[in-house]
């Protein structure tokens, strides 16, 4: 399988399968050292279970990603054709899980960004709109980087707004643009 993008619709599905896939092999791998070097030595205590031990390290950082993205369910295949068709060549970034230090992360299902601002689907209900416009803009803030930035948890609402929207071309936007996607991919898993 190809390789999908933090931002493209369908990375949260494979960036799971990426994870499990790691943390099992790790720990296969972790369990093989133990009891090859317990059977070839006759004792726990050699240089293969040392190794086993400090390879746990990478696995439970990994481990710990997929906790976080467990949750999380991919934005359904028509919701996503039906906003990338809105949305024409413009920026539209999908399937960000955003975390936070004193709040729980959370999932932006859409982000389409434009001159007039960022204008973000948050299909979670306990998300607050204006706590998550703040976060976000704090990080755009952080970056000197100027951009409103626009929360919807309402489906239709969403629609209605990025429709209102002159179009506009990925290839012949405002570099601004291209650095504000960078940020919301950056602060994203």
């Amino acid at each position: 399988m190809f390789r999908i993008k933090k931002g493209h619709h369908g990375y949260i599905k494979r960036k799971k399968c990426l994870l499990l896939g790691e943390v099992l092999g790790l720990l296969i791998g972790i369990i093989g050292l133990v009891v090859i070097g317990v059977v070839t030595t006759g004792s726990r205590k050699n240089l293969l279970t040392v190794v086993a031990m400090v390879s746990v390290i990478p696995m439970v950082n990994q481990l710990v990603i997929l906790i976080a993205l467990w949750k999380y369910q991919p934005c359904p295949d028509k919701e996503y054709e039906q906003v990338a068709s809105i949305v024409g060549k413009g920026i539209l970034d999908t399937e960000l899980v955003i975390t936070s230090k004193t709040d729980k992360s959370f999932l932006l299902d859409y982000a389409c960004i434009h001159e007039k601002g960022v204008f973000c689907y948050c299909s979670d209900k306990n998300v607050s709109e204006k706590k998550t416009a703040e976060y976000i803009k704090s990080f755009m803030k952080a970056n000197d980087l100027k951009a409103d930035i626009f929360v919807i948890r309402d489906w239709k609402n969403y629609l209605n707004r990025i429709r209102e929207l002159e179009k506009w071309d990925r290839a012949s936007c405002d570099e601004k643009l291209l650095k504000i996607e960078g940020v919301l991919r950056g602060i994203a898993i």
